[in-house]
């Protein structure tokens, strides 16, 4: 193809996108409501699909913010009420503080030591497929807490120059299975803990919103993390049973380059520290609350006001002020420039404005989903309707934010079974949630597919053919295992 062609191919493909946005919503304005639909919700699908398909071809980043814009220019809200719904709540300073937090760690060179020290065990020499889980294993516990995006990051970074360094090529079967491993681990990793990811911080927002239920971080974390270790294991099976790579050539020269990295670290730095005190100490006032309140009534009532996203503010902006040799763990500008995903704040602001208009009954949109779904809920085996629930959510994953396919989904699944009376909404809320962070197939899904892809180390055709083989075991582990943990302890 010549440079022309391409160029009129670009253009072309620049063009089509805002084309479509642009012609789907005009549909919407001009086609009369059908009942339940009011003409408001008429206009307010029409936003709703013009901002999907932006996300889907173009990406999360301005089609958020145009999504907030255009509720209020079609006359759906406010402008007052589009932008205080969209980033007048707590999430948004939540997640601020928490890309802080995370940044801080990584600054100071903790999580690389994090990362290290699991495969430095003495355990794992001349076994490689150990080493692989232990890897994994950090990973995914870094992961709980971190952004995937700063933990896949971290982990690829020490595993590129070892897979180079012992000889493997891009695109060979064990280092693809390798950063693949990675990509999977930091992604799946997401759904155990509320820390630090937003669909997670989102769902909660919304069940104590609809449902007057405080699902508390403890609680989470006492279903998320078992559920995220079976996952983790099950990527094991997989790697090892399916995928088979031949490890003969990573064994004890890739202990000895880890050891090597390791060594040269040091011991830990005062600013390392400094920076963990500070996080266990956030990490400790966002659980206290739900584990406390028979033992220190006061204290557990004071922190249960304060929320999430206060002591997390605290904490970030004291990684600001304490200084070690004359500077600070963190200096507000690397914080702001480095350590916020801007495209994710865009995009929170975005699903919460589409939250807010999907659940007015005043546009006719609760009315209609419930009349779609409610006969599916009530007409079928709550098991059948689970699975499809969970199979719609991993599915939609896939090719989508695990934002946009976990807060839809909820906001379609969720009030049906409450208007149908079966179920565990709560625990219903959970799974979407989790099984939302099962972006495994391809890179348009998420950020951590996206990098190892976008690397070269792994081959687009050769993540499909795995993530494909993960769907049906995750959509069982979370119908048969997943929802009736969670039914023991939202209650």
């Amino acid at each position: 193809m010549s440079g022309l062609e391409e160029g009129n191919r670009m253009r072309v493909k620049s063009w089509l996108a805002p084309g479509l946005m642009v012609a789907v919503l005009t549909t919407f304005l001009l086609l009369p409501p059908v009942e339940p639909l009011t003409t408001v919700g008429m206009r307010a699908i029409g936003v709703f699909l013009f901002t999907v398909i932006g996300w889907m071809i173009i990406g999360t980043g301005y089609p958020s913010l145009l999504c907030v814009a255009l509720f209020a220019l079609t006359g759906v809200m406010t402008p007052a009420a589009a932008f205080s719904a969209a980033w007048g709540n707590w999430l948004i300073f939540f997640m601020l503080a928490a890309f802080g937090l995370s940044e801080g760690l990584r600054v100071t060179g903790f999580s690389r030591r994090f990362a290290l020290w699991f495969i430095t065990r003495p355990f794992t020499a001349g076994h490689p497929w150990l080493l692989v889980a232990m890897f994994l294993l950090g990973c995914t516990i870094m992961g709980s807490v971190m952004s995937l995006t700063v933990t896949c990051i971290v982990f690829m970074t020490i595993a590129e120059p070892m897979l180079e360094g012992l000889g493997y090529k891009k695109g060979d079967p064990f280092a693809a299975m390798f950063m693949m491993g990675i990509a999977w681990a930091a992604t799946a990793s997401s759904a155990m803990t509320p820390v630090g990811h937003p669909l997670n911080v989102l769902i909660i927002d919304l069940v104590q919103t609809d449902l007057s239920y405080t699902m508390n971080f403890a609680q989470w974390m006492a279903v998320g993390i078992p559920m995220g270790l079976l996952v983790f294991l099950m990527l094991l099976a997989i790697f090892r049973y399916v995928v088979r790579p031949d490890v003969s050539q990573f064994s004890d020269m890739a202990a000895s380059y880890v050891r090597k990295e390791s060594g040269k670290m040091g011991a830990m730095k005062l600013e390392e520290k400094l920076a963990v005190a500070v996080f266990l100490g956030v990490i400790v006032c966002w659980i206290l609350p739900g584990v406390t309140s028979n033992i220190l009534p006061g204290v557990s009532a004071y922190l249960g006001e304060m929320g999430y996203a206060i002591p997390a503010i605290v904490g970030a902006c004291l990684l600001c002020i304490i200084r070690v040799k004359g500077k600070p763990l963190l200096t507000y500008r690397r914080w702001m420039l480095e350590g916020v995903e801007w495209s994710t704040m865009a995009l929170i602001g975005g699903i919460m404005v589409i939250a807010a208009v999907i659940g007015n009954p005043e546009t006719g949109i609760p009315q209609f989903l419930t009349g779609i779904f409610q006969p599916v809920a009530t007409g079928a085996p709550f098991n059948i309707f689970l699975m499809i629930t969970l199979l719609w959510v991993v599915l939609q994953t896939n090719l989508m934010s695990n934002l946009v396919s976990g807060s839809t989904i909820y906001r379609i699944m969720v009030p049906a079974t409450v208007a149908a009376g079966v179920g565990n909404p709560v625990a219903l809320a959970f799974v979407i949630a989790a099984a939302a962070n099962y972006a495994f197939i391809l890179p348009s899904a998420t950020t951590a597919p996206a990098i190892v892809t976008g690397s070269g180390w792994v081959p687009v055709g050769f993540l499909a053919r795995y993530g494909v083989i993960m769907v049906i075991p995750i959509v069982l582990l979370f119908t048969f295992v997943g929802y009736p943990f969670a039914c023991l302890l939202f209650r």
